[in-house]
């Protein structure tokens, strides 16, 4: 398992330029292939692994790729290329999990997996006082920096796009979770165990999960015909299609779901709103929507847009 060369981190390496020059020659392709809103992970859990490997733009993906070989390099050599395989991926689904749950956005790049080499690093080579751990090592105080920069708002504006600060932060903690049990108890077949089949876990409760409210919002037909609303409707066929900015705006106490019902009245999942939040969507004029319980998927509002500009209240 140990090899002078780390193949395993140049291969991941390569994949990530791989798909980044795909992206370059056929950017709509790789994004509707491979990148996903949160709810398409529901339906196609594998997207997942594939999003990540997608990134902003040429910065993201160079430095990006640039600690990938660094932490890679370091790790897959004096821990073995499997350990270092189980590790990035670990942290990687369990990172853009944690994100996409609480967020109920869309996330891509592998920072969450860079993040868990740089936890494990972090234990690997911890020191006393905790901080010369990242002190005593360039590495972990420019990776330190590069996670702390975006938090500064004069950068944050100059990247351009949102950090998932979230994302990094689950996946430092998975690979110090990590790095504890492989590296400081004594080894514990459950413990090493329990923290391997976390990620396995996660990744199989996108394709089954009913106590959660999500997965059943995406993955279950709405009641469309409740005391409260009736949306056995469907959007109007134009001959010319007009659009219309239409915000709905969630007054409730509850989180909701937003469904287009289509030209044959099929109810198709669109967005999650949260209790006090809103949603612009951009729509046609002759569209028909429904606003359901996010809870138990009964329709709650119906709406067919008639207006350029709409705001449409959900008491």
């Amino acid at each position: 398992m140990y090899r002078k060369t780390p193949i395993i981190t140049l291969t991941l390496a390569l994949i990530v330029s791989v798909v980044y020059l795909l992206r370059l020659i056929n950017g709509e392709a790789a994004w509707e292939y491979l990148s996903a809103r949160w709810f398409l992970f529901y339906n196609q859990p594998w997207r997942l692994v594939t999003s990540p490997f997608l990134h902003h733009d040429l910065p993201h993906v160079v430095i990006n790729l640039v600690f990938l070989c660094l932490f890679g390099w370091q790790i897959e050599r004096t821990q073995g290329w499997l350990k270092l395989l189980v590790l990035f991926f670990g942290a990687l689904i369990t990172a853009h999990f944690t994100f996409i749950t609480v967020s109920h956005g869309w996330i891509v790049g592998i920072s969450g997996g860079v993040c868990g080499l740089f936890g494990f690093s972090l234990i690997a080579n911890r020191r006393v006082p905790w901080w010369k751990t990242v002190t005593h090592q360039p590495l972990h105080l420019i990776y330190s920096l590069f996670l702390v920069t975006p938090l500064i708002p004069f950068f944050a504006s100059i990247i351009g796009y949102g950090v998932a600060h979230l994302n990094h932060l689950a996946g430092i903690l998975y690979g110090m979770a990590f790095g504890s049990v492989f590296l400081l108890v004594p080894p514990n077949r459950l413990l090493r165990g329990a923290v391997i089949a976390l990620p396995v876990l996660i990744f199989a409760s996108l394709a089954y999960s009913p106590w959660q409210a999500e997965w059943r919002l995406v993955r279950r037909q709405p009641v469309l015909v409740t005391s409260d609303a009736d949306c056995l409707l469907s959007s109007t066929a134009q001959d010319t299609y007009i659009p219309t900015n239409t915000i709905f705006e969630n007054r409730s106490s509850r989180a909701v779901g937003l469904f287009w019902l289509d030209y044959e009245g099929t109810a198709r999942f669109y967005s999650w709103i949260r209790a006090g939040s809103s949603s612009e969507e951009h729509s046609f004029i002759g569209n028909a929507w429904c606003v359901v319980d996010a809870a138990n998927g009964e329709a709650i509002q119906a709406h067919i847009v008639s207006d350029l500009e709409e705001t449409i209240i959900i008491p």
